[in-house]
């Protein structure tokens, strides 16, 4: 015990000394490597903590998705506020008043009409900037001012700095008689979705050459809905008073503006037609103490807004949403404490992920991580139903560079092109033709080249009117079930799915890797369309819900096919030219004539050698901005055999009754086109050409009549 601690350690043995040395060594060693660990997990905290100061636009960009599949995907719509109706400008109105816009007796008519109804306020999404006569303008001061409840619309300029540069509103005379103005200015972020309002704008007002605060059109409505007589701005809220009562407390971000709590998609709120309002068909409960939103739903007006439901909804929908989420209290919170929030999850998450990392192996940290990440999103979403928006994006980039530098992952570039080339075609390609893909990458370069392909537009009979009759949900699912099992058909006989229209399809065969047989895989397909069509209608009676049927458009021609785009941003592989126009209009050409698939005369002449399929030659047409004719035919199922008669009755008739037609032969033609409508009642193009027949003999044609038939409409 008295020993010299110097004598014992000169003592020791030379195998203890080395187990000595390499235990100190270690120990640095691991010390050296939690330092190492805690620097890497400082720089990836830190990377994140500047990416999300700085607003990072390519993470933005993927916070703002995250935003609207809150909206879309994951939360869902929500029931909407029972006081908002919206006095809609749409197609059928058009429709019954003529080309919009109206001349304004149509709005005194409006507000005359809504007189009985007595809606709380009427705001209208439309201004009348330019004098149309004087006695109509003084008819609608008149009725303005009889209202009493009447919103006008403004819309201001903005320099680059954000600042106001001047204002357009309606007629100094319209605005005296109106109740109120408000802006309805929507400005869209980056990406074109439209996801805040700004609630007020302040102005320098001409008249008094004071500042003064415009409200929104969806503010103004809630408004005069809580009986409010003032609001105010401060910094990150809206306030909205009666007297020395506060009525609501709008939070907003720090340029004042309201994110919206989008609570459905296009068509949310209920919608009254114009028209319906001028004929006295609207239900007034719809009307009654109401904020009635006037505007354009018409997509031929061009008032559309992208949202994070739809691309396509009515900006006067947008206003009403700003008005609901006021009046029922249910807003989107993204102010200072959601920030605070978003910087102590980057910490957190940043730390703990290396911390995992350091002490699991790198498979099994992975999944643990992974996990983390799940639940952070889990929560994000939960504080999304409650009102917060908090990243859905920063803290799990956090995690993830945590796990990348912490574990030491490498990156491994293999194959890159092939992966692109399936990533990019392999929702719209079979996958036999992705395969190719993947050995032949340059087949989907940038930029396009000279194809000769077969183009398919396809469409449904009467999907409008179906539309209007069903449920919404009952409409969406029904195309869905369509468009899968059209797909698979397309795919099935190796067709590129190019695009959806609604409910249109457009197909081509020929790109991106040449195909010999371009035309008859595309009329095969289109006969396997039909045939799917008949067990899909089949299914659906047999569920007792309504079937419907498609049409189609088929042409063979050169076009310019390859990827158009941004190399890197936005790339999409596509065909265009005179062709897919061509068989577009096709597609439309079968409703004239009542067939379900019409098919170009170049198509038919690619495959009329082999006899795999039958036509019926329908008409010679000269199209809109076209001179030469173009032949048009019916797709047919192959003529029968020999051995049973070898012939289609109907084509055979029909061919002949088209031969008086062409020759002027009007009483021929009638009576051939007469007795085929009598044998053959369903035959569309029977009948169309026993009513044309019968003008031509009533009038006749010019002598130098070629028999082609102009069409006057694409």
């Amino acid at each position: 015990m008295g020993r010299d601690t110097r004598a014992g350690k000169a003592g020791l043995s030379d195998s203890e000394a080395s187990k000595a040395r390499g235990a100190a060594k270690v120990s640095r060693g691991a010390l050296g490597g939690r330092w190492v660990s805690l620097l890497l997990a400082l720089l990836a905290v830190t990377a994140v903590v500047w990416l999300y100061y700085a607003q990072n636009d390519f993470l933005e960009g993927f916070e703002a998705r995250s935003y609207d599949l809150r909206f879309k995907s994951l939360r869902g719509p929500l029931p909407v506020q029972s006081d908002i109706t919206i006095i809609a400008i749409d197609d059928k109105s058009i429709a019954a008043l003529g080309r919009y816009p109206w001349t304004r007796q149509q709005y005194v008519r409006l507000l005359d009409k809504l007189e009985a109804s007595k809606p709380r306020v009427v705001l209208f999404d439309v201004f009348f900037p330019e004098p149309e006569n004087p006695a109509v303008d003084a008819a609608l001061a008149q009725a303005l001012a009889r209202a009493g409840n009447v919103v006008l619309a403004s819309t201001f300029s903005f320099d680059t700095q954000g600042r106001v540069t001047g204002r357009m509103g309606s007629l100094p005379a319209l605005e005296a008689a109106a109740a109120g103005r408000a802006h309805i200015n929507l400005r869209p972020e980056d990406d074109g979705v439209n996801r805040r309002n700004d609630l007020r704008i302040a102005y320098l007002d001409g008249a008094s050459g004071q500042t003064r605060l415009m409200p929104s059109l969806g503010l103004s409505a809630a408004l005069f809905m809580l009986g409010a007589d003032s609001f105010g701005a401060e910094p990150f809220r809206v306030w909205i008073a009666r007297g020395q009562e506060l009525l609501r407390s709008v939070p907003v971000n720090a340029d004042g503006a309201l994110w919206i709590n989008y609570l459905g998609s296009a068509g949310a709120y209920p919608r009254v037609s114009f028209v319906d309002v001028l004929e006295g068909r609207a239900d007034p409960a719809l009307l009654r103490d109401k904020a009635v939103f006037l505007g354009a739903t018409a997509l031929g007006v061009y008032d559309m807004r992208v949202t994070p439901f739809h691309p396509n909804t009515p900006g006067v929908e947008v206003h009403a949403a700003v008005a609901d989420n006021i009046l029922s209290q249910r807003y989107v919170h993204r102010t200072g404490m959601q920030a605070l929030f978003d910087l102590l999850m980057i910490v957190l998450i940043g730390f703990l992920s290396f911390f995992i990392t350091a002490r699991m192996r790198l498979q099994r940290a992975m999944a643990v991580v992974l996990g983390l990440v799940v639940c952070y999103l889990g929560l994000a979403y939960w504080m999304f139903l409650q009102g917060q928006w908090v990243s859905m994006v920063y803290p799990p980039v956090a995690a993830l560079l945590a796990l990348m530098l912490g574990g030491g992952w490498r990156f491994m570039v293999l194959e890159r092109s092939a992966r692109q080339m399936r990533a990019m075609f392999s929702s719209y390609v079979s996958s036999k033709l992705v395969s190719q893909l993947e050995q032949n990458p340059d087949a989907a370069r940038i930029g396009g080249d000279s194809r000769e392909v077969t183009v398919l537009f396809t469409d449904i009979k009467g999907f409008t009117t179906f539309s209007e009759r069903n449920p919404a949900e009952v409409v969406v699912d029904r195309l869905n079930e369509y468009l899968s099992a059209m797909v698979q058909i397309i795919h099935a006989h190796d067709g590129t799915v190019d695009k959806f229209m609604g409910d249109g399809i457009m197909a081509y065969w020929g790109a991106p890797l040449p195909q010999a047989d371009h035309a008859r895989l595309a009329l095969r397909c289109a006969l396997g369309m039909k045939a799917k069509m008949a067990e899909l209608t089949d299914a659906w009676r047999a569920r007792g819900v309504e079937p419907f049927q498609i049409r189609g458009g088929i042409l063979s021609g050169r076009v310019v096919a390859g990827n158009i785009g941004s190399s890197g941003q936005k790339m999409e592989y596509t065909v265009i030219g005179d062709t897919v126009n061509q068989a577009s209009r096709l597609e439309g050409a079968g409703k004239t004539y009542g067939i379900d698939f019409t098919v170009g005369e170049s198509t038919k002449r690619l495959v009329d050698a082999d006899g795999e399929f039958g036509f019926r030659r329908l008409d010679c047409v000269r199209v809109v901005g076209k001179t030469e004719p173009v032949e048009l035919f019916e797709l047919r199922p192959a003529a029968p055999s020999a051995d049973q008669g070898g012939a289609d009755p109907l084509v055979d008739r029909f061919e002949a009754a088209l031969g008086h037609y062409r020759a002027r032969r009007w009483e021929g033609a009638v009576n051939s086109f007469r007795k085929l409508v009598a044998d053959f009642p369903q035959d569309g193009p029977s009948a169309l050409y026993l009513q044309r027949c019968i003008e031509f003999q009533a009038r006749p044609p010019s002598a130098d009549w070629d028999g082609v038939f102009n069409r006057q409409e694409k």
